[in-house]
């Protein structure tokens, strides 16, 4: 009887992990199309601002204008940004384990070699 429930439970932990891999895959191509939106945004907000400052920026309305441009070109440089160093430390965080358990092992093997003498 546990030999038919093992294999059960074992699609049942598969499909369970491809749901989340599934899923994860799908938060990164929104994380990627939200950043492509954004990149897009930003050029199209600089070519606005820098048709604003070449018509002049004596009128009232072009100062308000410039100032909302300027305000959402900062909010989407801080979006970027946090994306990328959100991707950034996700990408060197394995590197890191890597670093900080190895070289504890490192200084355990020292220790049990040294202490063993």
């Amino acid at each position: 009887m546990t030999q038919n429930t093992q294999p059960v439970d074992q699609i049942v932990e598969f499909d369970r992990e491809i749901a989340e891999l599934e899923a994860e895959i799908f938060a990164l191509k929104q994380r990627h199309a939200d950043t492509q939106l954004a990149a897009q945004e930003q050029i199209v907000l600089t070519r606005q601002r820098n048709e604003l400052k070449q018509k002049g920026s004596n009128h009232p309305e072009v100062k308000q204008e410039l100032q909302l441009i300027r305000s959402r070109l900062t909010e989407l440089d801080l979006t970027l940004e946090s994306r990328l160093l959100n991707e950034w430390k996700l990408m060197w965080e394995p590197f890191w384990q890597a670093v900080r358990f190895g070289g504890l092992g490192i200084i355990i093997g020292w220790v049990l070699a040294s202490w063993g003498r």
